[in-house]
């Protein structure tokens, strides 16, 4: 038995509010219309945005080999991250992503405190380039980066992308309010990030020698930047793949709003604590369609397709890459 406290109001308050968002923004929706649409979609553009998926990967390989002075061949690192869409059906992206830096650090004879140093300096990177890319879209306007992706005509994405920017605004602050709030409240979640805080300080104070030459990789700009490119490629490309999917659709969209949609579901789905971000990612991307005006039915349909393409099928040979860094002792 527990006794009711402000806080398990505040959480159940929190989970009924994101219950009610999701139940809302699915209740509209003809799923028949939803199903029509993935039958008649143009599968080239679907083939294509499979095809150029993995170039995110092949991205934020350069960032991992950014974040140490440590010489890395290319190739391992760019299994590395395939090896991570495999196990982020299992894990948290961000949890995943720095025990594999690590294990895979330790076998080039890295200390385990140095290890950490370096998952979390790339880690931390992708998150700065992220934040960055948000602060940038929301608040300033380059020129042609607002003009649809793909198609030279006037779309329904198009006439109402102008009217759709306090919509996206909007929508990335409530995002960015309901995720500190969640962090802050749900106790699970507190401890788990104070939690990493405690135990990433601890292991930078008891390998103090080698964080410190761990730091010193933020004092070569070639390899900050490195990072920063790294991870900044990956979220144009996933932008890129959310709009070949949108234009399999017959839809397009210009390209800041679509790294606006995707930077922001990615902030959003990496806090929950759901494996891969599962149904969180999917409304998340539904909700950023439909801000920028894209039918609901499409919008969900698009959703789906992303998902399959960046989430559920990598894993597939995710599952080989696991095994080829196994079988040559990289984990």
């Amino acid at each position: 038995l527990r006794r009711v406290s402000v806080r398990s109001l505040v959480q159940t308050a929190i989970i009924i509010l994101l219950t009610y968002t999701l139940i809302s923004l699915f209740s509209g929706v003809d799923f028949s219309e939803v199903w029509a649409d993935l039958q008649t979609a143009d599968w080239s553009w679907l083939v294509l945005a499979l095809l150029v998926s993995p170039l995110a990967q092949g991205s934020f390989a350069f960032s991992t080999m950014g974040a140490t002075t440590a010489t890395l061949r290319y190739y391992p690192v760019l299994i590395l991250q395939f090896a991570l869409q495999f196990i982020a059906v299992a894990l948290p992206a961000t949890a995943a992503r720095i025990a594999m830096d690590v294990r895979f650090f330790q076998s080039f004879g890295v200390a385990s405190g140095a290890a950490v140093s370096i998952g979390m300096i790339d880690s931390f990177s992708g998150f700065v380039v992220q934040v960055a890319l948000l602060a940038v879209i929301l608040l300033s306007g380059l020129p042609g980066f607002t003009q649809p992706l793909f198609s030279s005509t006037d779309s329904t994405s198009d006439s109402s992308s102008s009217s759709s920017t306090p919509s996206l605004i909007a929508l990335s602050v409530a995002i960015a309010v309901i995720s500190l709030i969640v962090v802050l409240v749900v106790p699970k979640l507190r401890r788990r990030f104070s939690g990493r805080f405690r135990s990433a300080w601890t292991a930078l104070l008891e390998q103090a020698r080698n964080a410190k030459g761990t730091l010193e990789v933020l004092r070569h700009p070639s390899k900050v930047l490195e990072m920063l490119l790294g991870n900044l490629g990956g979220q144009v490309v996933q932008a890129i793949v959310l709009g070949l999917c949108l234009q399999a659709f017959g839809q397009d969209a210009a390209l800041s709003q679509l790294i606006l949609i995707n930077t922001a579901v990615s902030l959003f789905a990496g806090l929950m604590p759901v494996p891969g971000g599962v149904g969180v990612a999917e409304a998340g991307l539904t909700a950023g369609l439909q801000a920028i005006g894209i039918p609901s039915s499409i919008a969900i349909s698009t959703a789906i397709a992303f998902r399959l393409v960046t989430f559920y099928l990598p894993p597939i040979w995710g599952s080989f890459a696991m095994r080829w860094l196994r079988k040559h002792s990289y984990v």
